[in-house]
């Protein structure tokens, strides 16, 4: 994975091979070596998940000596996992942007462009208590990245882990003529939490289950107040998500994904975040 971003050489024949114009404002623009591991936006968080990282959006390379990684504090911070304090209600978080204001008085280079605070939330949009920013969502250890999207409020993605419980959550899965039935089960022995019909071709892999039977079996995944969220608040589409969509038939909720129908059976009043980190880790990267 590219860690150290150098900054682009000089090419005396320009980017199209015709020379440079004697008119340059090279010298008004960050034009430093970068850190891979420092994103300042989504599009370069998503690099910076993903190993595609290039120069251009990550902050200034910190390390004492470019490229010399292995002495830099942000690669042992990184190592060291000071990611955020993930709560333990929501196996799910939506993350809201907050762009910063312009720097007053700047002309050429403004310090704030393109740069912004994070407010992590619930999915449902409640504050969720913690502090975030770009560098220590990278450094948090077990999640997905979500797609990114617009609201009424702006710019805002998913966030969604993966449950450490995953390892233990069984699923048992049964062709049955013209649909597949999964039932899951949050460690081997234990009962059954949910029954999944799925009709047509199946829209999810079995390591998403299992994550969605862990999340569903977690004495953690609660509502407010302390209740199980019923899967009937969810809405009918979840934005980010796209190509999902929910129903709800009587105890029974229906998730509908590129012409595949999956029909869940709750066994008791199970919570809605789990349900709808499942349909964001359908899309997530």
């Amino acid at each position: 994975m590219t860690l150290f971003l150098p900054s682009p050489g000089y090419g005396p024949r320009g980017p199209d091979g015709q020379g440079w114009n004697r008119l340059s404002l090279s010298a008004h623009f960050e034009d430093r070596n970068q850190c891979g591991l420092q994103p300042t936006n989504y599009p370069t968080l998503f690099e910076s998940m993903t190993g595609r990282q290039r120069w251009g959006g990550f902050d200034r390379c910190s390390a004492p000596a470019p490229g010399r990684c292995g002495t830099c504090p942000v690669q042992h911070a990184h190592l060291r996992e000071h990611g955020i304090d993930w709560p333990a209600a929501t196996p799910l978080l939506l993350v809201r942007v907050r762009p910063l204001p312009p720097t007053p008085g700047a002309l050429f280079s403004d310090p704030a462009a393109g740069r912004s605070t994070l407010e992590p939330c619930t999915w449902l949009g409640a504050a969720a208590g913690i502090s975030a920013d770009w560098a220590t969502l990278r450094h948090t250890p077990g999640v997905r990245l979500g797609r990114s999207f617009r609201d009424s409020e702006g710019e805002a993605f998913w966030l969604v882990r993966n449950n450490p419980a995953s390892s233990a959550a069984v699923v048992r899965t049964r062709q049955m003529g013209s649909h597949t039935r999964h039932a899951l089960y949050g460690r081997s022995g234990g009962p059954r939490l949910a029954l999944l019909t799925c009709h047509g071709g199946c829209a999810h892999r079995d390591d998403d289950l299992r994550h969605l039977a862990a999340d569903l079996g977690s004495a953690d995944d609660l509502g407010t107040g302390g209740e199980r969220e019923d899967a009937r608040h969810l809405p009918r589409r979840l934005p980010g998500a796209p190509g999902t969509e929910f129903a709800h038939e009587d105890r029974r909720t229906v998730l509908r994904r590129h012409g595949s129908t999956l029909r869940i059976s709750w066994d008791e009043r199970s919570a809605a975040s789990a349900l709808a980190a499942y349909a964001v880790r359908l899309t997530a990267s």
